[in-house]
């Protein structure tokens, strides 16, 4: 099987040959500021060759706004650089900080677009002012320069995710969230109803996109989103509009990464396909693989490659890359993949010994 063959059968809990690894992978343009957690180069190259599969996150429409003005500048702040982001509205402005890694390039939120109740209606002008074009052109582009190499995954980074992780992830961060759940209920709902409304339209998009892979970048984890939020907020959600992803026969891939055990039998109860990301314990999860494969026996389980690693001599990331996979895998249900930053001085020790001891297994033949 080709790299590309072997990711769609594990996300459809087929049976592969071998079993899969992968990386993301944001092609060009894909996003604001470069990202990538696999650096081009010779590493990279010979990653690839010994069977890397590329996920590529990629977007299928192109995202506009309407009567809003965006200002975008470079400070510093305590000898860091800062992207400072300013939405003008007729109903006022609100700003944003942005730090971006010096490895990755991932971005980082330093203040939020919500700082007080009147940044509600400007955040829910701008929100209900964000038009959305189908974009197909690009999406396959990129599955054309893959090839067999990989897999785009319709991307949606401007949106992307439930209403209510969107508020507190990207708007809102959790202090601001968790305290106007109490005191400001009402701008809260009513800005998450602006959102469903919003994220219907980019997920009817990707329904009739050329995508096999609908990507949801919910960043889940029980100790943040707790049980009673998730089922009155994610839960009602993912019932609504994952139906709408099947029925044009599409996989719905969601990036749960934190700890999932309060959360296993809520999560068992949605139609979602794909556990991207999933974070073993040790590794800052705290649900057992063997138990979530039994939990959810419908699901395939990519779990992301633990960063710990990166501070073991090659010896010890070899013995647990080995354990790891006699022990724990079943040959339709599970991969490993690059879905988390790691420390970027390390990456290339830790992605070659992963890359010998996968490429030895598929040269054995072991499985």
């Amino acid at each position: 099987m080709t790299p590309r063959q072997r990711l769609i059968s594990h996300y459809q809990r087929k049976e592969v040959d071998q079993i899969p690894w992968g990386a993301y992978y944001f092609p060009p343009g894909s996003i604001d500021i470069e990202d990538t957690l696999l650096p081009r180069g010779e590493t990279e190259r010979k990653l690839r060759e010994k069977g890397c599969v590329l996920i590529a996150l990629t977007p299928v429409c192109k995202v506009k706004m309407s009567k809003v003005e965006i200002l975008e500048k470079q400070i510093w702040e305590n000898n860091e650089k800062v992207f400072l982001r300013i939405y003008r509205t007729p109903y006022g402005k609100v700003y944003e900080k942005i730090k971006i890694d010096p490895g990755y390039r991932s971005q980082w939120t330093k203040e939020y677009l919500i700082k007080e109740r009147k940044d509600y209606e400007v955040v829910k002008f701008i929100i209900e002012n964000t038009i959305f074009e189908k974009d197909y052109e690009s999406f396959l582009e990129c599955e054309k320069n893959l090839g067999e190499d990989g897999l785009a995954l319709a991307y949606q980074n401007s949106l992307g995710r439930s209403p209510f992780q969107k508020l507190l992830i990207d708007l809102a961060g959790v202090e601001k969230t968790c305290l106007d759940l109490c005191d400001n209920l009402d701008l809260v709902e009513d800005l998450l109803n602006s959102l469903e409304e919003k994220e219907k339209e980019v997920l009817e998009i990707g329904a009739d996109s050329p995508a096999k892979v609908i990507f949801l970048d919910e960043n889940i984890t029980s100790d943040i989103t707790s049980p009673e939020l998730f089922s009155k907020y994610c839960l009602p959600f993912y019932k609504k509009y994952i139906p709408l992803l099947h029925q044009k026969e599409k996989i719905c891939l969601a990036h749960l990464d934190g700890k999932l055990n309060a959360l296993k039998n809520l999560i068992k109860n949605t139609d979602i396909d794909v556990i991207d990301s999933f974070t073993l314990p040790g590794a800052g999860g705290d649900l057992p693989l063997e138990e979530a494969r039994k939990i959810w026996p419908d699901k395939a389980i990519s779990i992301n490659f633990p960063a710990f690693l990166c501070f073991k001599k090659e010896r010890e990331i070899k013995e647990y890359l080995e354990n790891l996979l006699v022990n724990e895998v079943t040959k339709n249900s599970f991969m490993i993949e690059i879905s988390e930053d790691l420390p970027h001085k390390f990456w290339r020790k830790v992605l070659s010994v992963l890359g010998e001891v996968m490429e030895k297994r598929m040269r054995t033949g072991v499985n």
